[in-house]
């Protein structure tokens, strides 16, 4: 059996606020304690992030509490972007394990915390485990985690957001246990039986059919087929879009196609990058990631409507459970470019997954990247957001 529940707390004081939300969770379990719990954080509460952790172990009885810092929280039906907040998910199984874990950067972007991690959990090849991970995107990059896990763990599928903070050159933090930490990953392997069920929503919209980048040099894409990429931007652009062009490039992006061979896009299968630079008089095109020829690429809008009905799209295709089970408890980690700042209104992606799923203990943050398996890949998303539901 899985049980689950969620505790949402916006009290200021920060042992109060741990106080709170385990005793939600507690209410929530009949009054049993969970096994583990995850926590999201919002920066309010770092300098009382010891106090808030002790009150959460002591008032859920369980020592295993790991999480990260959020710029919001959502849960329970609400977005929390503003203010003091935590948010807490207490699960109870006789069949569901989780080992929290937390690994520090060692000074290479991640990439040796990221084989310690996969040495350390190498028991989840070849099993059905996944992996939760909440990197510190500044100092653990998540592509770096991708690669070290996938290297050493082999196709463990890899769920999670990467940690984010409230304002610019603003830190980070994870935690695990009582351990607290900047320059880190943390996060649960989830083992035993249980199903998962994992699906991706964009925030932006495709500008047309596929293009083939025919000449390109580390991230500069200097050909789609064979013409100059501004040119093949301007022409799928929405007219005036790029009047201001360091205006119109908020709102514009490119995707990258799972596969290099792809002529059609698929709903929601594509990897959002910003274009960093945008020459019209070279055509040159540079983006926020290494782009290879023979590449197939679209452009994309990042767009409110589009957003509200591929998250639709989304809760409709996601697997149902078998007749027998059902999900327990969600994970869903939203991008902080979603929220408010792209709906111009808070709590539209909450209100929507409560509507499909009203019963279901779900909590989530607003990430700074996530990270989502595709097509059997794990991948580095950005302006999604990903959600992770569990069955018995």
């Amino acid at each position: 059996m899985i049980q689950a529940s969620i505790g949402i707390s916006t009290e200021s004081n920060a042992a109060r606020a741990g106080l709170d939300a385990a005793r939600q969770v507690v209410e929530g379990l009949g009054g049993e304690q969970p096994d583990w719990c995850v926590a999201f954080v919002t920066p309010e509460h770092h300098a009382g992030l010891e106090a808030l952790l002790h009150s959460v172990t002591g008032a859920a009885g369980t020592p295993y509490v790991v999480g990260c810092s959020a710029s919001g929280i959502l849960g329970a039906g609400r977005e929390l972007e503003q203010g003091p907040a935590l948010g807490l998910l207490g699960v109870r199984s006789d069949q569901l394990r989780a080992t929290p874990f937390l690994f520090h950067d060692e000074g290479d972007q991640g990439m040796t915390a990221s084989v310690r991690l996969g040495q350390r959990l190498v028991n989840s090849r070849d099993t059905d485990d996944l992996l939760l991970v909440w990197p510190d995107p500044f100092h653990v990059r998540p592509d770096r985690l991708l690669q070290g896990l996938d290297a050493v763990q082999g196709e463990v599928p890899v769920v999670g957001g990467a940690a984010s903070a409230s304002g610019a050159g603003a830190s980070t933090f994870q935690f695990c246990g009582t351990e607290i930490s900047e320059a880190s990953v943390s996060g649960l392997r989830l083992g035993g039986r249980f199903q998962g069920a994992v699906g991706v929503t964009q925030g932006c919209e495709p500008l047309g059919q596929p293009l083939r980048v025919t000449r390109s040099s580390e991230n500069m894409i200097l050909e789609l087929d064979g013409r100059p990429p501004f040119a093949a931007l301007k022409e799928r652009a929405p007219a005036g879009l790029l009047e201001d062009l360091d205006w119109g490039l908020n709102f514009l992006f490119v995707g990258l196609l799972p596969d290099p061979e792809e002529t059609e896009v698929r709903p929601g299968e594509y990897l959002v990058r910003n274009i960093i630079t945008a020459d019209p008089d070279t055509g040159m095109l540079a983006i926020s990631s290494r782009v290879e020829e023979g590449q197939s690429i679209i452009f994309a809008r990042r767009e409110p409507g589009s957003a509200r009905g591929d998250l639709l799209r989304m809760l409709e295709e996601i697997p149902a459970p078998s007749a027998d089970r059902r999900y327990k408890f969600g994970l869903y980690f939203n991008c902080l470019a979603r929220g408010v700042s792209l709906y111009d209104e808070a709590g539209v992606d909450s209100a929507l997954l409560a509507r499909a799923m009203p019963d279901l203990p779900l909590l989530g943050f607003f990430c700074s990247a996530e990270i989502a398996p595709l097509r059997g890949a794990n991948q580095l998303f950005t302006y999604t957001g990903v959600l992770l539901l569990v069955a018995e």
